[in-house]
């Protein structure tokens, strides 16, 4: 899923869209749960349902249709949620934050994307693959008790560390798709 800024509404107030689906505002999300939410309020809003409806309500039910996918893809992904939660808490990452990454995760990922570039093979790129979502994995886990304990400043440092990450495996999966 794509990492996108949640999308300004018409007064230029970002939506709840942990509110849209109807789950807590919470990093931890149950998939099934919501996949679930996702279904039954596609189905609620769907625009052949209100092919008979007045015209508008035809263009609110489009509009929370839109408003539901959108919901669905920041809140499925755990990058996007954990932005929009910082979001919310009005504690967005903005590009002057560079105080936030220390210079020991830029030196590693620095060292990472030269082993990329070097890489000639599936293997070596699968190894380093395995390497990033493994840093990935514990960055979720340090993501899920910053944002229960309110611990803000924790949660958006590992978030923007996150970012660097799914960079990364974008890197290295780009890279496997050009060697095949």
């Amino acid at each position: 899923m794509a990492t996108a800024p949640p999308e300004p509404d018409e007064r230029g107030e970002t939506p709840d869209y942990f509110d849209i689906l109807g789950v807590d505002r919470a990093f931890t999300q149950s998939s099934d749960e919501l996949k679930s939410k996702y279904k039954r309020l596609m189905i609620e809003f769907h625009p052949d349902r209100h092919a008979l409806s007045a015209e508008e309500e035809k263009v609110h039910n489009a509009s929370m249709a839109t408003n539901v996918t959108r919901a669905y893809g920041v809140i499925g992904d755990p990058l996007s949620r954990a932005l929009h939660l910082l979001e919310l808490r009005g504690a967005a990452i903005e590009e002057s934050d560079s105080s936030i990454i220390d210079n020991n995760l830029l030196t590693e990922i620095m060292e990472v994307r030269e082993e990329i570039e070097d890489a000639s093979s599936d293997n070596e790129l699968r190894a380093l693959l395995l390497t990033c979502h493994e840093r990935q994995s514990k960055l979720y886990e340090k993501l899920v008790s910053a944002f229960r304990e309110e611990r803000i400043e924790d949660a958006k440092s590992d978030t923007a560390k996150l970012q660097y990450w799914n960079r990364v495996e974008e890197t290295i999966k780009e890279k496997i798709s050009s060697i095949r």
